[in-house]
């Protein structure tokens, strides 16, 4: 289950082209990749059952009682009749007046990525710890119930999230479609529950973060309400993209890369150091010779790439001869090129012997396993069964990579995964609602959505800043795959929602 919210930037580009290899032989994929391009597996029939279960979590010596309360909703198609079933999994503490907590609806992205690794891995109230037949699940003590109720959204096409038979799902798959049925899914969860008035905040990862503005944009249009509080994790937002900008915003990350592989001379700094000041050489020094091209000296290109090898550990000559332009292929698998290893892109601190990465980019990546690390008796299927009473009417779908590959990246929104930017929706609701509060986090060795470029997409857009928080953390693409970097996340998010509820006030 690691790492299936984590394909946006990774996969978009590059999937067709590993497809093809596969049918020529040419790619091997591992069954992870294999399983997460079967078909679909549809629904008989629409339905909307509800099933209810009592729990207890001990979290620092504290029970907590609460209902686990799984919903399967209809979702409309074009015409108004239902093509789908969205499901979600919900946690309501028991013994407190559900009018001023707050909810939290959490979802990933993918696009085609259910909810499984936030929901199991993160903030749910039972966690699943280990690899392999050593997985087990246990009290989550890192949950976020103990401040907010929380919902789980799978959306279609994920988990058990499916068409229905005979029915034709397509207008979910693609950026409008898909943000409208989320927030279908979220106004219809707080009506059935009597929530409508609480608190709301969104959660949302990687290509997450893009539903969670496009959610924010779709619900102005509508008219709907808007959220009091949005968390961005491991942003993938645009806006960060194209000539010297997504060099000045990725060499920070690779700074961080190097200097946790001691590639480079740490000189008694700490990562944060490392990235702040390889981010001061990036908005100065390099932007600005970037920004000249050939026009750059020549003198002054050999002292740029000089400066940039002792930050990211590539010698000098081979950053002078690709103009001072980093590629993330070219750092992965030369960083460490002597000892015979490359790095991960989700996180930089995987390695794999370049030997033995026979997959074609991006299935060749050390820090993707796509599940291959939880064994079945702890797996989200036997969890919902076992514990939460809800059989789902098909394997419950973690990833779907046929959604990935064919996504709609939809006209309104630019068109294409490039055009993309979804940071002036984010502006427009805070504009629009000014009591609510952002939270943006990623990762210091996240190459494939650099910490920094989320932050530079925000900050470009005029994002309230005095509304906005940003961290970081010691980890990759997920935070919660690192028990130290999922404590500091954890702290962190109690305080934000603290903060987002005192501003109701």
């Amino acid at each position: 289950m690691r790492r299936l919210a984590l394909i946006s930037t990774l996969l978009v580009a590059a999937a067709p082209a590993a497809l093809h290899a596969q049918d020529e032989g040419n790619a091997p994929m591992s069954p992870a990749f294999l399983r997460a391009m079967d078909p679909m597996v549809p629904r008989d029939a629409v339905s909307e059952r509800v099933v209810t279960t009592r729990h207890v979590v001990t979290i620092a010596g504290r029970k907590l009682a609460y209902r686990a309360i799984v919903s399967e909703q209809p979702m409309a198609g074009p015409d108004g009749t239902p093509v789908a079933v969205g499901v979600s999994y919900a946690y309501v503490l028991d013994g407190v007046k559900p009018a001023g907590r707050p909810v939290i609806f959490v979802f990933n992205g993918g696009p085609g990525a259910s909810s499984s690794p936030l929901h199991m891995q993160a903030f749910g109230p039972r966690r699943i710890v280990g690899k392999g037949d050593a997985a087990h699940l246990e009290d989550n003590r890192f949950t976020l119930l103990d401040t907010a109720d929380l919902v789980f959204i799978d959306p279609v096409g994920t988990g058990a999230s499916m068409p229905i038979k005979g029915k034709d799902a397509s207008s979910y798959f693609g950026v409008g479609g898909d943000a409208r049925g989320v927030s279908s899914m979220i106004a219809r969860w707080l009506a059935a529950n009597g929530r409508t008035g609480s608190p709301v905040l969104l959660i949302g990862e990687s290509y997450g973060t893009a539903r969670a503005l496009a959610i924010l944009n779709e619900d102005m249009k509508a008219k709907k309400p808007l959220p009091d509080g949005v968390v961005l994790l491991s942003l993938s937002v645009g806006d960060s993209d194209g000539p010297v900008v997504s060099d000045v915003v990725l060499l920070p990350t690779l700074s961080a890369v190097a200097w946790y592989h001691a590639a480079i001379d740490r000189g008694g700094r700490s990562v944060a150091r490392q990235f702040d000041d390889a981010l001061h050489f990036a908005q100065t020094d390099y932007a600005a010779a970037l920004m000249q091209g050939a026009a750059l000296p020549a003198a002054e290109k050999h002292r740029v790439a000089e400066h940039l090898s002792t930050l990211i550990g590539i010698p000098a000559a081979t950053i002078e001869a690709k103009d001072l332009r980093i590629e993330r292929s070219d750092f992965m698998l030369g960083l460490l090129a002597a000892k015979g290893f490359r790095t991960g892109q989700l996180d930089g601190r995987a390695t794999r012997l370049i030997s033995e990465s026979k997959l074609r980019p991006p299935f060749d990546d050390p820090s993707m396993s796509l599940g291959s690390n939880t064994g079945a008796a702890a797996s989200v299927e036997t969890y919902l069964k076992a514990e939460l009473g809800y059989a789902a009417p098909s394997p419950y779908r973690s990833l779907n990579l046929g959604i990935n590959f064919k996504w709609d990246w939809d006209k309104d929104y630019g068109g294409s995964y490039r055009a993309m930017a979804f940071a002036p929706y984010l502006k427009a609701a805070m504009e629009a609602k000014p009591a609510l509060r952002v939270f943006a986090a990623g990762g210091y060795y996240d190459i494939t959505t650099p910490v920094y470029a989320g932050q530079f997409a925000l900050e470009q857009n005029g994002v309230a800043v005095d509304r906005t928080a940003f961290h970081r953390y010691a980890s990759g693409h997920s935070a919660f795959e690192d028990d130290t970097a999922l404590a500091a996340l954890s702290a962190d998010l109690h305080q934000f929602v603290a903060q987002v509820l005192a501003g109701r006030k």
